[in-house]
């Protein structure tokens, strides 16, 4: 994706007054709207507030033209205002079952929702999403949350400097794991900080609220235990998670981990049903066939819309759509890449391509991008699909090293580019997938670079005699949640495809 495609995303800032049409928004509100809003316990003040709105999708703009068609159709719309006091993002619930739930007009993440609460108080509550700060503000208790398109980052962390925090997302497992995440950035920073567990089968604050009886009664007890098991227990025993790890393992017991198909069903099986959160690092010399293998499994998983990026240091995008245009066909790359097929066949396959690149986005790095901007990237489109995509990278080695970091061997760089990596997958809650070369001979990648991977796979090719059907073995060296092993793969060149 260039950079031209990325600033097309959404109209820029000053191509629409964000006031004016909030109040268009607000004009619109509707008796669904309100019995919605009902349904979540927001009562008519908080919508007054708040400045909600709600759109009904008869708008006849359009997105392409910097305008906004029916982008929000049957949402509610929150502003989110910066430390300024002025709108700069719209964010939609959809008050249905379509996805994504929540919509970002810009996807303005720097600025927190409902800031002002930390102006008089020294104890906040950082909440999962907007829905619980309505929640909260309605019951007279402080509360903030990062936009529900975003998660809390380290540029947030001064805006609570010097608060006592009650950290309450989501009660599930990322839910929990980002309670932890957050509460580790928030200690170092010197804040005291307590974690607020709420009761089986309630989802988050807004819905404790609905659910229980004495709801603010209810909240304020458990913040309480909070305080109370961090005074007695300044390191707490672990018991209290004894019930989530019991749920989690019966989940793994039932089949219901969501992990993501490869479409190898061997390699499925040795990863326990796919990909999951983490790093997983694909090593082999050079040419063979590294990039080809990505580009499969990232086409399998965007045709089974599941969104997708591909981050190349080493290919062009077209070099890549050649690839997948050649798999489709069921011909050798080359013929596709020297311009040796039939202009109506290419044409024909760019059409079954058309319904992989709906949930793909490639983006052509040059030696001059960075990881800071592409994970900027990243994130944008996160926001515009709506949820956090798997993410294929390559290759590590031509990655470069930010501008002004202090020298360092070749090892240590790519150490350094993986932990990257992994921390990326620990914060965005998803897989990265990675390629990275190992010179002839070697059988492994450094110690150093993966120890930072969950899962490591080595491509080695084995003795053929037929050119155009190359025998590979794909040995997993390391599985930190599963089992090592080989996978035999054969690699089909007349037909750029893998197969087991």
């Amino acid at each position: 994706m260039t950079s031209l495609e990325r600033k097309q995303l959404v109209p820029t800032l000053a191509a629409v007054d964000l006031d004016g049409l909030l109040g268009y928004y607000q004009k619109q509100m509707r008796e669904e709207a309100y019995f919605y809003l009902q349904k979540r316990g927001i009562t008519e003040e908080t919508v007054q507030q708040y400045r909600m709105g709600f759109e009904i999708g008869k708008i006849g703009f359009y997105v392409d033209q910097n305008q906004l068609g029916d982008y929000f159709e049957h949402r509610v719309i929150v502003p989110i205002h910066n430390y300024e006091g002025e709108i700069v993002d719209l964010i939609g619930r959809a008050i249905d079952n379509r996805e994504p739930k929540y919509k970002a007009l810009y996807g303005m993440d720097q600025y927190l929702f409902n800031y002002t609460a930390l102006d008089d108080t020294d104890e906040i509550v950082l909440c999962n999403g907007i829905f619980d700060v309505l929640t909260l503000n309605q019951a007279k208790m402080p509360a903030t949350c990062v936009p529900d398109f975003s998660i809390f980052k380290e540029h947030h962390l001064p805006l609570l400097a010097g608060k006592r925090v009650y950290i309450c997302m989501g009660n599930d497992e990322s839910g929990r794991r980002e309670s932890t995440r957050i509460e580790a950035l928030l200690r170092e920073q010197g804040n005291e900080t307590y974690i607020v567990n709420l009761p089986e089968t309630i989802r988050d604050i807004n819905d404790l609220f609905i659910r229980a009886q004495n709801p603010s009664e209810t909240f304020l007890s458990l913040v309480s235990q909070a305080v109370e098991e961090a005074t007695l227990a300044p390191v707490a025993p672990d018991i209290k998670n004894s019930t989530v790890y019991l749920e989690e393992y019966m989940k793994r017991f039932r089949g219901q981990v969501a992990n993501i198909r490869t479409g190898f069903a061997k390699l499925d099986t040795q990863l326990f049903g796919g990909f999951g959160n983490g790093l997983y690092l694909l090593a082999g010399v050079g040419a063979v066939g590294k990039s080809m293998l990505l580009k499969q499994i990232a086409d399998q998983l965007a045709l089974d819309q599941t969104p997708v990026v591909f981050v190349s240091w080493d290919m062009t995008n077209f070099e890549l759509w050649s690839r997948s245009i050649a798999r489709i066909i069921g011909i050798a790359p080359q013929k596709v890449l020297g311009g040796k097929v039939d202009p109506d066949q290419v044409t024909e396959a760019n059409k079954q391509y058309a319904k992989i690149s709906k949930m793909l986005w490639m983006i052509e790095c040059t030696m001059d991008t960075t990881l800071d901007q592409v994970a900027a990237s990243i994130e944008r489109i996160a926001v515009n699909v709506g949820k956090e995509p798997v993410i294929f990278i390559d290759h590590l080695q031509r990655i470069p090293v930010a501008r002004g970091a202090i020298p360092q061997t070749w090892q240590q760089q790519q150490a350094a580019i993986a932990y990257t990596l992994k921390q990326w997958s620990r914060e965005w809650n998803c897989p990265i997938i990675a390629a990275t070369a190992i010179e002839l001979g070697q059988d492994n990648v450094p110690d150093s670079v993966q120890a930072s991977a969950d899962v490591v796979m080595i491509m080695q090719p084995t003795k053929s005699e037929d050119e155009q059907h190359q025998a590979i073995s794909l040995v997993l060296t390391k599985n930190r949640n599963g089992m090592i092993g080989n996978i035999p793969l054969i690699f089909h060149n007349d037909r750029a495809l893998f197969t087991e």
